[in-house]
């Protein structure tokens, strides 16, 4: 009888949960939006007006799209997929699309799901990782000859330092220490040598090509794998296998690849491989130009290339749809290229360079008092929302951060300080809240996703369906009894630890730090910087209204905001004093990528000197890039 009652409870709470949700759902005019498989074709409509974009929509072929900044390339790119996916493909057959990160995915889901497309087993969205490992290594590793061990389990990154302090022990540390220069050194040499029997990989530097051997060595004795083991491996078992090239053809005629400059030389092997001799579809979007990651192996010469290649239609997207005429036109000075961008916004825009003699701090006091003051004051109609302040590295963070919070601004940090990093379960932590702090209202996030995201943590556990439709209701109880925007976030994220968060345990194999982030979260909540945070304030990448926002030029990529300031713009800060010319290239890119992420007004401070890290001073003026730009404007 106690059964029989409980099963009723659930079945009435099951109703009432459906019965809420479709009110909520009509009220927001939704339910078309789930169920209008042709909904892209409207959508659609919008790229008649852009000719680059439209041939994109159209192309039929492998197509390569280098999309400068602000040009719609998201638009673009989930239209196309969408059209791909009612029209080119049927399942069980479907289409891979590989991103740079998880909030890269999470936003392309996000759109996708707003023309009513939802991952499923013939879509795939995720990182190059993800689909290495889970459709490449773990199907076929025990068909295929790998060095992989026979149970993997991803490191954590605790234990991937361990044992490369180890490793480097044997053999470099005989002679030197272990620092950020060999750390760095190692990542790009093993992301670059691909072909581990080349003379390149054995001669180019024999000490670091050791010290990898012997990390993956020991890795691996240990039954643990790391996400370059993914890649790499990934690759291999599709270079060495032809039947795994034909069974990744079968399941996915299509590849999309977003942010392309990115990924690095493993995935751009992997695409040439699958598309260019296999015949599988690519659909590429990238811009050369903002490739600013040559310290994870990251080479933009590789898109480039690839867009030339005879097999491949390449299309520049070139209207800016995101900043005004004078920021454009700077932008393309700063890059010393003529892309031919065009700003498609009315007014020419600001741009405002200030000297300030002070130093970092003293710009930071700037910023502060002067410039900000005057974007939220009733002369100009900005909010602390609409302000991006960008910055070289996490130290800098500190400093501004510090001076922020003297000046009484709630702001939001993406940076090597900042609370927590970001991964696929506080991504959806940070969904939940705004769905219980008024998203629900508007309709995004849909509670529909965020019940299917929870849902798709369990798929590789066998669960009954019962057992899943429980933990259903009980997130569905604990997000509708807290939808209170007012509530205290450690308040909140205590309540869904202890009620959802602690099924999820066991269902993160693949990403092992996931809930050391969790627990970084819960602690800065409790006395750390989101200890005044209520649950409206836990925004996703960009913070409310209400906050200022944080970030490193490198973490600003793919944002924007009405109002941008960049600080610390030293020469021997950017670029370095003793970079080659790649490095100073990549610096320039840097720099532009910063520009590029205002829409109508841009602040630059420099000082001419700064303090190193060893409290050196350097008196070696401003950043040539600002020297260049002023005087570019001022002629």
């Amino acid at each position: 009888m106690a059964k029989e009652g409980l099963r009723k409870d659930c079945q009435l709470i099951l109703l009432i949960k459906q019965l809420y949700l479709s009110i909520l759902e009509r009220q927001l005019n939704m339910s078309s939006l789930s169920f209008n498989r042709f909904l892209y074709k409207e959508a659609a409509k919008d790229l008649e007006n852009n000719n680059e974009q439209f041939m994109v929509y159209n192309s039929t072929g492998n197509c390569v799209v280098l999309a400068g900044p602000g040009s719609g390339k998201s638009k673009v790119l989930t239209l196309k997929l969408a059209k791909m996916l009612n029209e080119d493909v049927a399942p069980p057959q479907g289409v891979a699309c590989l991103t740079y990160n998880k909030e890269c995915a999470r936003e392309l889901k996000e759109k996708l799901n707003k023309l009513g497309i939802y991952e499923s087993s013939s879509v795939f969205i995720d990182t190059v990782h993800s689909f290495c490992l889970n459709h490449v290594i773990k199907p076929y590793k025990h068909l295929a000859e790998t060095c992989l061990p026979e149970k993997i389990k991803v490191a954590t990154s605790q234990e991937i330092q361990n044992i490369k302090l180890r490793a480097f022990n044997t053999t470099i540390g005989k002679y030197e220490k272990m620092n950020g220069s060999f750390l760095a050194a190692f990542d790009v040499y093993r992301r670059t040598f691909i072909d581990r029997s080349s003379v390149a990989w054995k001669t180019n530097d024999r000490d670091i090509a050791k010290w990898i051997v012997d990390y993956e060595t020991m890795l691996h004795s240990q039954g643990l794998i790391d996400y370059d083991d993914m890649v790499l491996n990934g690759l291999w078992m599709i270079e060495q296998n032809q039947w795994i090239q034909k069974v990744l053809r079968a399941k996915f005629p299509i590849l999309a690849v977003d942010e392309y400059q990115d990924l690095g030389t493993p995935l751009d092997k992997i695409v040439r491989i699958l598309c260019l001799e296999n015949g599988i579809r690519l659909l590429a979007v990238g811009d050369p130009d903002q490739s600013i990651y040559g310290f994870t192996g990251a080479n933009p010469n590789l898109l480039s290339e690839l867009a030339n290649h005879s097999e491949v239609l390449k299309v520049q997207l070139k209207k800016n749809y995101r900043s005004r005429e004078k920021i454009v036109k700077a932008s393309l000075a700063t890059l010393q290229e003529d892309r031919g961008f065009i700003s498609s916004r009315e007014g020419e825009g600001k741009i405002e360079f200030h000297e300030i003699k002070d130093g970092l701090e003293g710009q930071c006091d700037y910023i502060c008092k002067t410039i900000i003051p005057r974007i939220i004051s009733a002369e100009y109609p900005g909010t602390l929302g609409d302000i991006g302040i960008l910055y070289i590295d996490k130290n800098d963070g500190d400093k501004i951060a510090d001076k922020i919070s003297e000046a009484g601004y709630q702001f939001i940090r993406v940076d090597g300080n900042a609370p927590y990093k970001k991964n696929k379960l506080t991504l959806w932590i940070e969904n939940c809240a705004i769905w219980c702090s008024g998203g629900r209202l508007q309709g995004e996030p849909r509670y529909a996703d965020i019940e299917q995201t929870y849902r798709n943590f369990f798929l590789k556990f066998n669960i009954s369906a019962k057992n899943i439709e429980e933990k259903e209701i009980k997130l569905f109880n604990f997000l509708n009894n807290n939808r209170d925007s007012e509530l205290s976030l450690f308040y909140w994220l205590n309540l869904f630890r202890e009620q959802i968060i602690l099924d999820l345990e066991n269902c993160f194999d693949d990403e092992p730090d996931i809930f050391t982030e969790f627990n970084k979260l819960i602690l800065a909540a409790e006395d750390g910087q989101l200890k005044d945070f209520k649950v409206s304030s836990l925004s996703r990448q960009v913070g409310s209204k209400e906050h200022l926002n944080l970030y490193t030029l490198h973490s600003s990529k793919g944002l924007e905001f009405k109002y941008v300031i960049i600080f610390g713009l030293e020469y021997g800060r950017i670029p370095w004093t003793n970079a080659n010319e790649e490095k100073t290239n990549e610096s320039r890119r840097l720099f532009y990528v910063g520009i590029t992420r205002a829409m109508d007004e841009l602040h630059l401070l420099y000082s001419g000197w700064y303090c190193n890290n060893f409290g050196k001073i350097c008196k070696l003026g401003v950043s040539p890039f600002v020297s260049e730009l002023k005087n570019y404007i001022d002629h």
